[in-house]
């Protein structure tokens, strides 16, 4: 005690704020407090972000501190100071220790009133998304400005669809004849969910662009946008099928390409297939992607065929597909065409991949890459993680034919399994163990 005793004195005359500072944050709460009473006393409106930090202290004694030191330094802080710590402030109308709201109507009165509504409004628009949604809430908790400008003035970030979202949550309290140019405003922002609930709300108000708004959002990137589109144009007897196709039937970038040949695919009408399937030889890796999978959508007992058109492809994007539909889907994939990939190419790890499914496949392929490549750049490969993920794997009722043992128990794949596992010998012994017992 004695040591904070002698802090808390050399404190009652401190007129560094980077000593202050330094105090502020004692672990010490009569450090904290005797700092703050200084604060006031000082009146150094540098101190500020300090004493807000305080504002919700865990001792009570340092929070009434740190209220009496905002009164005695807010009328000196310049409005950019303000708006600065406007964040802690905003912190303490949820999660705070005590019920602050009285104290803060009072005090953000007061600097509302200090610091004008300009430069709050100049806050909404601060590159701090802290800041400007905190400002936000001033402008909207005090009415500050026109909610439909506020709504505007949100929507205009491109950087925070949190308040992007509130922009178009609050479009619902316009007045009616602001609500579509509000919501139009909201359907433009590059936030997919906001676009999404304006345009939801749009073909839901009685306007005569609904099918102009409807048609358009056919076309766009997000799909919960486009089915939203679809149920309403299919409801009023629009061809979206007819509207999709025209698109594939023309020249369009890859990425709009994409969205077509998903969003036909969702309309689930096999007579598009051949159409869809058009695509498959594209130059483009995203557009063979996506008829893959536009394909597999509408011809899912075809994906055999899919999967193996995917293991062929040179884009890794693309031969992802081929390992979602074996492990996720069931897709068959002849361990044969595998096996002979495992010889010659450099993608080990999509075809080690595509054999998991079975696991004596996959201790054959491992041991074939291995043999490939030598032990030390079988270890380089991870393959011994490999075998540690067989051994661990599930056993199952399948067993290797005559050939695949005999092979899995040759002196050339016992010695490389031995060279690999060299510092595991429980895992080189459980591996030869089940090798054996597998026949």
């Amino acid at each position: 005690m004695d040591y904070f005793a002698a802090i808390i004195e050399s404190i009652r005359t401190a007129d560094s704020v980077t000593v202050l500072r330094e105090h502020a944050a004692s672990y010490s709460g009569y450090v904290r407090e005797a700092t703050l009473k200084r604060a006031a006393e000082l009146a150094q409106p540098e101190l500020l972000p300090e004493v807000a930090a305080r504002l919700n202290d865990w001792v009570p004694a340092v929070r009434k501190a740190a209220r009496a030191a905002w009164s005695a330094l807010q009328p000196h802080a310049s409005a950019g100071e303000i708006m600065a710590i406007l964040p802690l402030l905003r912190q303490l109308h949820s999660g705070a220790r005590e019920d602050n709201a009285g104290w803060l109507a009072v005090v953000e009165r007061q600097l509302i009133q200090q610091v004008g509504g300009e430069a709050i409004r100049m806050a909404a628009a601060s590159p701090d998304l802290r800041i400007a949604r905190a400002a936000v809430h001033l402008l909207l908790d005090y009415q500050l400005m026109p909610l439909v400008d506020l709504i505007g003035l949100m929507l205009k970030r491109r950087d925070d669809v949190v308040l992007a979202h509130r922009a178009v949550v609050l479009c619902a309290q316009l007045a009616p004849e602001q609500q579509e140019l509000a919501y139009r405003a909201a359907a433009r922002t590059h936030f997919a969910v906001v676009r999404t609930m304006a345009v939801r709300a749009l073909l839901a108000m009685p306007i005569k662009a609904r099918m102009e708004i409807a048609i358009a959002a056919l076309d766009d990137l997000q799909s919960s946008l486009r089915s939203a589109a679809a149920i309403y144009l299919l409801a009023a007897g629009f061809d979206v099928r007819g509207h999709y196709r025209a698109r594939l039937e023309s020249e369009h970038p890859a990425q709009r390409t994409r969205v077509y040949l998903a969003a036909l695919a969702a309309q689930r009408d096999a007579a598009d297939l051949e159409l869809i399937k058009s695509h498959v030889d594209s130059r483009h890796p995203a557009i063979r992607a996506a008829a893959l999978s536009a394909w597999f959508k509408l011809a899912p007992h075809d994906k055999d065929d899919i999967a193996l058109t995917a293991m062929h492809d040179a884009a890794p994007g693309v031969r992802k597909l081929a390992v979602q539909l074996v492990s996720r889907y069931g897709a068959y994939i002849p361990f044969s065409l595998i096996r002979s990939q495992l010889e010659t190419s450099d993608s080990v790890g999509f075809f080690l991949r595509l054999s998991e499914t079975n696991r004596w496949n996959w201790l054959e392929a491992i041991a074939r890459v291995g043999l490939r490549v030598g032990a030390e750049e079988a270890r380089k490969l991870r393959l011994e993680e490999g075998l540690f993920a067989w051994l661990r794997a599930r056993q199952c009722y399948v067993y290797p034919d005559q050939a695949q043992q005999q092979f899995l128990l040759s002196q050339p794949v016992t010695a490389l399994f031995a060279d690999m596992l060299q510092a595991y010998p429980d895992n080189l012994k459980a591996l030869l163990q089940r090798l054996r017992l597998a026949g």
